[in-house]
């Protein structure tokens, strides 16, 4: 396995070092796919070039690149799939002049592993070989793969200008002759749709232009509507089984947590499979095979899996995972049979490591990392802390603390983006190790309003971005100043998008809390936020944005930090990007003109190129160590 990794140009290791450059932080992983044919005898994976990449297909036996598929500058590969032995479809993204941020167009390929019969599934600058005409003025997503058929995928076509509400249509697509024939279209715009083996829509669910939630059985090509006395009403829906017995679901139980509900449409009996009390279900395990859930993994102090059976696909997951305690699994095969099998490893001190499974030998062979230039022994643990809030509602977060230093450790408290629906992660996380590094504590509050904790607790934060959330935050700071390990005075609140948000209206709550402030692309100025975002088109997601966010200027007025500018006393550094079309810069500029109206100094960092958070690697470099120099020198 070794000389795959040196013909795969892994990057050298460093020698280790009390505090790592922050190039080590800023470089973008080299290895986030690494996938086997489905015969055993080949390797796939995407390698970094200048300014593109390659996907590469490596025969294991002579250890040799076969081909290289690619692109010109500035397009890239994105993902890939093996459709059989022979065949790998992949899609391709543009990196456009001025942006950092790569785009979709809605492009599919596929080409043999010799090289032979590359074609261009699906897009615009498709051309048909007969006619010479151009391909669908639409984008193109891979929905399901069709295991069963080594000649097709199923896609889903969204058509060039269309609005989020326009219903798409599904296409089964031949991965040879580029044939698409339609299969169906679907209810609404935005929707979620449980197709069975061969492609064909089962049910689906989704918002209506008004916002309201529909559901629908697909039966003999049309969408006939779910009404509240059926049994499958109420709930979300993840998957068949491959038999087409089975439908996953999912709903809240009793206002709480997820619980994972099967449905047997045989029996028409409905099944509760697993329910935590306090977490949601963070990822479902499913058999290559049959698509049957297996297991569901928890995410609270590292990763825990439940087995629901004892299939053996699930033993196989079991014996994986015993092996990586607490980790991230992720095992990747075409079927339960197969000898060997790719496992994905990530934990809080590894970004992710790839190994190759041999289910006769029962082995463990390590392939490569996607960032191998960081060693896990260098990085520090992340460790889930909670605490009470002011109303006694129980917060949890984490909290990573550097493995060297004097302590009272100074303390950053990062914000998530969100706020609804997003949660801070255990595994690892970029920005809390380089402040780790660097000898700070971090705190990150699952506040409410956050993901992973049921549903309750994600509406009750719903319109009190600027109170609820807030105080969160701020009794999360005040409990981790209070440990012996913090110290009680040296705290910066850092954030990007609705952490930036944080960044700067929590000092403006609590003016005399925070050494220091770092909002990154926040939304400072709700009413031209509100009017410009590119989620505010009209459409069922603006909506359903509006019953988060308030539907009224007064409101948007009195959440606004700008409104209360006049109470700053946190020295700021101001970031944003000058692409960013999800927190649009004007909300920067207006900040930054209001502090110049009252002669209050800040600091500055705009880059034009940059979108919704920083991608080049050196605009990283330049942001971490403006940050570091920004609070050692209010903290002092």
């Amino acid at each position: 396995m070794k000389r795959l990794i040196l013909l795969l140009l892994l990057l050298p290791h460093t020698l280790m070092a009390d505090v790592l450059p922050l190039e080590h932080f800023a470089e973008p992983a080299k290895f986030n796919r690494l996938k086997l044919s489905p015969n055993g005898q080949y390797f796939a994976a995407t390698v970094p070039k200048e300014e593109s990449n390659a996907l590469v297909v490596i025969d294991r036996k002579s250890n040799t690149s076969l081909i290289a598929y690619g692109f010109g500058r500035n397009e890239y590969v994105g993902d890939f799939y093996w459709v059989n032995n022979e065949r790998l479809v992949y899609t391709k993204s543009y990196k456009k002049q001025g942006y950092e941020r790569r785009s979709y167009k809605g492009e599919i390929f596929a080409g043999n592993i010799d090289g032979s019969k590359r074609e261009q599934l699906f897009g615009f600058s498709k051309q048909d070989k007969l006619s010479k005409r151009r391909g669908d003025k639409a984008h193109g997503y891979i929905v399901n793969l069709l295991p069963q058929d080594d000649r097709h995928i199923l896609i889903r076509s969204s058509k060039w200008g269309s609005d989020r509400d326009a219903p798409d249509m599904l296409y089964k697509v031949n991965v040879y002759s580029q044939r698409k024939t339609r299969v169906a279209q679907l209810p609404l715009g935005n929707v979620s749709v449980v197709v069975d083996s061969e492609g064909m829509p089962v049910i689906a669910k989704g918002k209506t232009r008004e916002g309201k939630t529909r559901r629908f059985y697909y039966r003999n090509g049309e969408w006939v509507p779910i009404n509240k006395q059926d049994p499958l009403y109420g709930y979300s829906y993840k998957s068949l089984s491959d038999d087409g017995k089975l439908l996953y679901m999912t709903k809240s139980v009793d206002g709480g947590t997820t619980g994972l509900y099967q449905y047997n449409l045989e029996t028409q009996k409905t099944t509760l499979l697993f329910n935590h009390p306090d977490f949601d279900i963070n990822a479902y395990i499913r058999s290559p095979d049959s698509r049957n859930i297996v297991a569901v993994e928890i995410m609270h102090q590292g990763m825990e899996y439940h087995y629901l059976n004892d299939s053996p696909f699930s033993k196989i997951h079991q014996r994986v995972s015993a092996t990586f305690p607490g980790a991230d699994i992720s095992i990747r095969s075409n079927r339960v049979s197969d000898k060997e099998m790719i496992v994905k490893v990530i934990t809080d001190k590894s970004p992710g490591d790839f190994y190759l499974y041999n289910q006769e030998k029962g082995s463990l062979d390590y392939l490569l990392s996607t960032k191998p230039w960081l060693y896990p022994e260098d990085m520090a643990a992340r460790q889930l802390v909670q605490f009470n809030a002011r109303d006694g509602q129980k917060i949890h977060g984490y909290l990573t603390l550097p493995n060297s230093g004097n302590k009272p450790f100074p303390l950053i408290v990062d914000v998530h983006g969100g706020p609804y629906g997003v949660q801070d992660d255990w595994q690892f996380d970029t920005s809390a190790q380089m402040w780790a590094n660097n000898g700070f504590a971090v705190l990150q509050v699952n506040f409410r309003g956050s993901g992973g904790y049921g549903k309750a607790f994600e509406k009750v934060a719903y319109q009190k971005r600027s109170s609820l959330i807030q105080h969160d935050i701020i009794d999360g700071t005040r409990w981790a100043l209070a440990r012996p390990d913090i110290s009680d005075s040296k705290v910066c609140i850092v954030g990007g998008s609705f952490g930036g948000y944080s960044a700067l209206m929590s000092p403006l709550i609590e003016p005399d809390l925070y050494q220091c402030a770092i909002p990154m692309y926040g939304a400072y100025d709700l009413l031209h936020q509100m009017r410009h975002a590119d989620y505010m088109d009209g459409s069922s997601v603006s909506i359903g944005a509006m019953e988060k966010y308030g539907d009224n200027e007064e409101h948007w007025h009195k959440a606004s930090p700008l409104t209360y500018i006049d109470k700053l006393k946190t020295p700021l550094l101001i970031v944003t990007g000058g692409r960013d079309t999800r927190v649009v810069p004007e909300n920067a500029m207006h900040l930054k003109a209001a502090l110049d109206e009252r002669n209050i100094s800040y600091e500055w960092l705009y880059k034009p190129t940059e979108g919704h958070g920083f991608i080049n690697k050196d605009n990283k470099i330049e942001l971490f160590q403006r940050s570091l120099d920004f609070v050692r020198k209010h903290m002092q």
